[in-house]
């Protein structure tokens, strides 16, 4: 399963590059730094370490924010991307080929850790959140956005330049994922109780407001923090 799901964000990582390297340009960028940088004053470090980082939007947008950042992917081309686009953007990001359910790092390493649109599609949702809880700093921040696409079905329009079959893995995939068979963010808010994060909420606003766009609540945020 985890190889599937490795070769299955493999395929569209030259891509996925692109298209992130072509949002530098909008405002989208500015509104997530912004966000990025109001939320430092809620930490008590600027270590942060991103799941699923893909070719690293993301990271550097966060080491533009003023971040020391740390970001792993499941699979080695989005962090070939990542890499090459450190270079073009002369950002410093520490990145590694890495599984979120196994973190190669120390316990309380970090004091933020941010993932967006990854956690849809991880096998097991407690190892992912036990993890997390595990090298974060007491006191740390968890910061989830994803989407509750348990019952959605991908489509290819608006993917046209991606492999013309990548929408059926990406439903493929989730179809085996026992993620797929609960109601998010509820699920979510359960498991980060039950692994030990406190002050656990859920937003399906969240990203709108952050992006200054009406209402849309296919993404939620999840947030929680490590106790003291």
């Amino acid at each position: 399963m985890i190889q599937e799901i490795a070769n299955y964000w493999d395929r569209q990582s030259a891509i996925w590059a692109e298209e992130k390297n072509e949002a530098w340009s909008l405002p989208e960028t500015r509104y997530w730094m912004e966000y990025f940088m109001s939320i430092r004053s809620q930490l008590n470090g600027n270590k942060v370490l991103e799941l699923g980082t893909a070719s690293g939007y993301f990271a550097h947008i966060l080491t533009l924010a003023g971040y020391e950042v740390t970001a792993i992917d499941l699979s080695p081309n989005m962090i070939d991307e990542a890499k090459r686009v450190a270079q073009q953007l002369n950002a410093k990001v520490d990145y590694h080929v890495m599984n979120a359910q196994e973190l190669s790092f120390a316990d309380n390493q970090f004091d933020l850790i941010f993932t967006r649109i990854m956690t849809w599609g991880i096998p097991d949702l407690q190892k992912c959140y036990s993890e997390s809880f595990r090298v974060l700093k007491p006191g740390g921040l968890f910061l989830n956005f994803d989407g509750d696409f348990g019952e959605y079905q991908f489509s290819q329009e608006g993917h046209e330049k991606y492999p013309a079959d990548i929408m059926e893995q990406a439903n493929s995939i989730k179809a085996q994922l026992d993620i797929s068979r609960h109601r998010r963010p509820a699920k979510d808010i359960e498991v980060l109780q039950q692994v030990g994060f406190e002050n656990v909420f859920a937003d399906a606003t969240a990203q709108s407001i952050l992006l200054h766009k009406e209402e849309d609540s296919t993404i939620f945020k999840v947030q929680a923090a490590k106790p003291q």
